[in-house]
């Protein structure tokens, strides 16, 4: 039997027989359908985050409490102060006090610069549990926040 190559989604295949190019097709349908799968993932939000995001407004400010604005967020993020976890919020609605422009938070978002001070429904290190979250962890605008 004769050996033909065959260059394929980049790759140099041999093929020497109809089972190695049923396998080889294989390999290359597996991977488109990977790489779709893996794209369509990366460009939509998750369930339950996309639904959040869907309903986010702008945080309210609460006409009782000076220097608190309610902001819906997700559930479980770390409040940080100087680079260290002084603890997090565990609800999906808390109360924020200002935003902060500063260091890249990693996280994107609209304002990837940006922090928004609160405190830790948890706190378990220093600082009494006052930090900051970043602000792509709080679904709603923080616009309204007035800065730190």
């Amino acid at each position: 039997m004769r050996a033909v190559h065959v260059t394929y989604l980049g790759m140099l295949m041999t093929r020497t027989s109809p089972r190695a190019g049923r396998l080889a097709g294989s390999v290359a349908c597996a991977f488109i359908l990977v790489s779709t799968l893996t794209s369509a993932a990366v460009a939509q939000p998750s369930g339950s985050d996309s639904a959040a995001r869907a309903a986010a407004s702008n945080c309210l400010r609460d006409e009782n409490a000076t220097n608190h604005w309610w902001c819906n967020n997700k559930a479980g993020i770390r409040v940080e102060w100087d680079g260290e976890t002084v603890g997090y919020l565990n609800s999906t609605t808390n109360w924020f006090t200002c935003r902060y422009e500063g260091d890249y938070t990693g996280g994107g978002g609209p304002h990837p610069f940006r922090w928004i001070y609160t405190l830790a429904d948890s706190p378990h290190r220093s600082h009494g549990g006052w930090g900051f979250v970043k602000d792509s962890d709080v679904y709603d605008e923080t616009n309204p926040l007035p800065p730190c």
